[in-house]
């Protein structure tokens, strides 16, 4: 891991110091694995009912009321869906971080 050292000056009156971080390459291996780990829950640990409705809702950016009417639901009924999802899934990453 590379660290910098960086300065920086407000108004010559303050000298702040910090370390700069290259986070990069640990990110993206980090990233690509909570991606495979996520489409994994999401294509077996979610509900069919479940996984329509999370889909819908943040991959095509649907609102909550047009996949209730689509479904014959209630809009809290799709919420509810919604909620159980995420924190299925949240579990599911917690487990592996």
């Amino acid at each position: 891991m590379r660290h910098r050292r960086i300065s920086i000056t407000e108004k010559n009156e303050h000298r702040l110091v910090y370390f700069d971080h290259d986070y990069r390459e640990t990110n993206e291996n980090d990233i690509a694995k909570m991606k495979k780990i996520l489409n994994y829950a999401i294509a077996n640990e979610l509900t069919d009912r479940q996984r329509y409705c999370i889909c819908e809702h943040y991959l095509k950016g649907r609102s909550m009321k047009n996949i209730a009417c689509e479904l014959n639901l209630n809009p809290s009924t799709v919420t509810r869906h919604i909620k159980s999802a995420e924190k299925r899934l949240k579990r599911i990453a917690d487990c592996y971080c």
